[in-house]
């Protein structure tokens, strides 16, 4: 079972980076908040996955759950933390 949540939280980091780091902006607005925020979860994703690649993390469930989920709403905004965001708070409810 370790096994196997070793290998989809590095399958999940390693993909979330890479779409990141893919994204084309294209005509998009350039927003300096927005960049520093994926700068950082490409650092971060990045760096994950390297731990557990070198041997140095071991997830957990709950871990390998969050980088899951993180990567599914990578994925699904095609890299666009704008999006990512937006999707999160046109879903808050006041």
């Amino acid at each position: 079972m370790t096994k196997l949540l070793t290998v989809l939280a590095l399958l999940s980091y390693a993909s979330a980076c890479i779409r990141l780091l893919c994204y084309r902006r294209g005509r998009a607005n350039y927003r300096i908040h927005i960049s520093l925020i994926a700068w950082l979860l490409i650092v971060a994703t990045g760096t994950c996955a390297l731990e557990i690649l070198l041997g140095h993390g071991h997830p957990s469930l709950g871990q390998a759950g969050i980088a899951l989920t993180l990567c599914v709403l990578v994925l699904r905004a095609q890299g666009n933390v704008a999006n990512i965001i937006k999707d999160v708070n046109d879903n808050i409810t006041y």
